[in-house]
């Protein structure tokens, strides 16, 4: 009975093991069955929305510097005020997104998806407001 249950458990942890791997490699969010799904999602959906944050915040100093292109002096004024504002809305975001979190237990799987979700949403609606400016 014993060599059942060792061999069963073994058999659980390795598909549970290959449901992991093959959601994390695809990216899939859909069909959720296992909280540690829900909470690669929310890590993947960070990591997404910080890279088009990022994009857009380079395109944007980007677009400074052509429309600038003209007075270097006033276009270096603008990028120094661009870039305090998104280092100050960067604090800003990761305390409101601790903030959302304060019920949990700080380094609990259930604390960093709420954290992860919170930045993934504010960082998404930050690339929505940095792609309008300059257009």
């Amino acid at each position: 009975m014993r060599v059942f249950f060792d061999c069963f458990g073994k058999f659980a942890l390795l598909s549970l093991l290959a449901i992991l791997s093959s959601f994390a490699i695809g990216g899939e969010c859909d069909n959720i069955t296992l909280s540690a799904q829900v909470d690669l999602c929310a890590k993947e959906k960070k990591d997404s929305a910080d890279a088009k944050l990022n994009e857009s915040y380079k395109d944007l100093i980007s677009r400074v510097r052509a429309q600038y292109e003209a007075n270097s002096e006033l276009g270096g004024l603008y990028l120094e005020k661009l870039k305090g504002a998104q280092r100050a809305w960067l604090k800003y975001r990761d305390a409101n997104c601790d903030l959302e979190a304060f019920e949990v237990e700080v380094g609990r799987p259930a604390q960093i998806t709420i954290v992860n979700n919170c930045v993934a949403r504010m960082s998404e609606e930050r690339t929505a407001y940095l792609n309008g400016v300059m257009n």
